[in-house]
């Protein structure tokens, strides 16, 4: 690992039954729910691949009040950090960042658990990028969302999540001092949000989702 210091991979989750609200034109309440955890459990599966090599240093964290998230986030061995039902992301990274500061680590990265397709060499790639010389690294989605945010601890700025919030990261962390870094990785860029989102999923991913739902 090129860069010294513990390093907490945080995923917000929000509760499967309130998630992917804006899937509802074309999945069911019980489909979108199972696709959420099934992108979620993909996320944790690239990510631990992504460590491998890196040290360590990286922990994996889930930041979710929902029992749900809770549990399976147990089964697959993560921390779990209560945002308290939080109103917004912005609150629930907060969270995350407040639990991890006084946890002793060293920088936060914030990660969505609904990337299509992310690539293990890619979150190696960002988790791996030092961050000594006070940097902030943002990875913006396809529409200018932030997907990834890593930042030293504690981190100088307030989180800004919403549309175009890469903008506003970007121009927060300059504000506190810190040189935002723009990493535009290839499988970081897609989440999946809306309907046109879903053509973005690797191959059969939805097919087989909706055949166990038959069953």
């Amino acid at each position: 690992m090129s860069a010294a210091g513990r390093r907490l991979v945080a995923i917000p989750m929000k509760d499967p039954r309130d998630a992917k609200t804006r899937l509802g034109l074309a999945l069911t309440p019980e489909e979108r729910g199972k696709l959420a955890l099934s992108l979620f459990r993909v996320t944790v599966d690239r990510l631990r691949e992504a460590i491998e090599g890196l040290g360590p240093q990286i922990d994996l964290a889930v930041v979710s009040a929902s029992p749900t998230i809770r549990e399976v986030a147990e089964t697959l061995g993560l921390r779990v950090i209560d945002d308290g039902g939080a109103a917004s992301l912005s609150l629930a990274v907060e969270a995350a960042a407040h639990w991890a500061t006084m946890h002793g680590y060293d920088a936060l990265c914030v990660l969505p658990g609904d990337l299509a397709d992310p690539d293990p060499v890619d979150l190696a790639w960002l988790l791996d990028h030092p961050l000594e010389d006070a940097t902030a690294v943002i990875c913006p989605a396809k529409d200018l969302g932030t997907n990834a945010l890593m930042v030293p601890l504690p981190c100088p700025f307030a989180f800004a999540y919403g549309a175009k919030s890469t903008i506003r990261h970007r121009r927060a962390a300059e504000a506190a001092g810190l040189t935002p870094v723009m990493m535009p990785l290839g499988s970081l860029r897609v989440d999946i949000d809306t309907v046109a989102d879903l053509h973005h999923l690797p191959t059969g991913h939805l097919r087989h989702l909706r055949q166990e739902n038959a069953q």
